[in-house]
């Protein structure tokens, strides 16, 4: 469901859809609700195609999954490029827990250069050179994927590369992640990272804006085109900090426009925690986090958006 309003809000973008088509990926679903999703997206120019990834992942014996809010699924973009028709020049991926709320033409029209891959920094960026445990466990995590820099460090919630890179590349890393699984704390995105050192180029967060610029005030410096919610609290349910609730309403108005979505709207299916109060601990943990960062920490809050600042300023972004 989530995905299917991201779509929907490029679906609009009359310049963006005059230089790519969408396609919409999906996992583990039968016969019968993919017919329900696939009627309801292509009257809006979408076209779906399955992903058959049990059959995939069940050859893989000694693949190992941290267990976390991230779905197995996130695996999925590993196999995307090679359902891509050669005549697409590029392909831009894009998370599902996202909305675009604003043009995105200038990076689905880019040119990307061939064994490159666009992404934008991480919360890795500022956690490495922090004196916590935290930061000694980021400084570790880095070194097992021999990351020396922690700029170069990115999310895989929006890349962008030529198809036949994006192809390579993601064989690349699902080979380092079926050999390295347990050294993958953040799975796929993980093993993009070991295997692109050098070859990722900084695109700018207006294309991906992650939860860790919104926590550091930067919305109106930004001024994002893609909003990504990493973390467990996603704006379909959560009203905790930063956003409070803010998007709520646009995943409600995309049920009552499309009430066949209902079936695929299920938030106990979605989480590891069960029911209600699981989805209210999940923002009660959120706050509390936020609060203490604030009340323990609170120089740690300047000097993190004193950094991002920093980076954004001395950092020439391919776009």
């Amino acid at each position: 469901m989530p995905s299917i309003l991201a779509m929907l809000q490029i679906s609009r973008q009359k310049d963006t859809m005059s230089v790519a088509d969408l396609f919409l990926f999906t996992t583990d679903l039968d016969d019968t609700d993919f017919r329900t999703i696939t009627d309801l997206v292509t009257t809006h120019g979408i076209t779906t195609i399955r992903l058959d990834l049990d059959k995939v992942l069940s050859e893989q014996e000694t693949l190992s999954f941290r267990k976390t809010h991230i779905s197995i699924s996130a695996l999925g973009r590993f196999f995307t490029g090679s359902y891509i028709d050669s005549k697409y020049e590029n392909i831009l991926y894009i998370d599902g827990d996202v909305q675009v709320v604003g043009s995105i033409f200038d990076l689905a029209n880019a040119d990307i250069p061939n064994g490159k891959i666009l992404g934008v920094i991480d919360r890795q960026f500022l956690k490495a050179k922090e004196h916590d445990k935290s930061g000694e466990k980021t400084r570790e995590y880095l070194k097992k994927l021999e990351i020396s820099h922690e700029e170069g460090y990115f999310n895989s919630g929006v890349l962008a590369a030529t198809r036949e890179t994006w192809i390579n590349i993601c064989k690349e890393a699902f080979d380092y992640f079926v050999k390295h699984s347990e050294d993958c704390m953040f799975h796929d995105q993980s093993a993009l990272n070991a295997v692109c050192i050098g070859r990722r180029l900084p695109m700018s967060p207006k294309y991906n804006f992650t939860t860790m610029f919104v926590e550091n005030n930067l919305l109106n410096i930004v001024k994002p085109s893609i909003i990504h919610f990493t973390g467990a609290e996603k704006p379909w349910f959560s009203k905790a900090r930063p956003w409070r609730g803010r998007f709520m309403a646009s995943y409600a108005e995309l049920l009552r426009q499309f009430p066949q979505l209902e079936a695929f709207y299920s938030l106990r299916e979605y989480f590891h925690s069960s029911g209600q109060s699981g989805l209210n601990k999940i923002d009660r943990h959120a706050n509390r986090m936020w609060l203490l960062t604030r009340i323990l920490t609170p120089w740690r809050v300047i000097l993190r958006r004193r950094k991002l600042l920093s980076y954004l300023k001395t950092t020439r972004f391919f776009i």
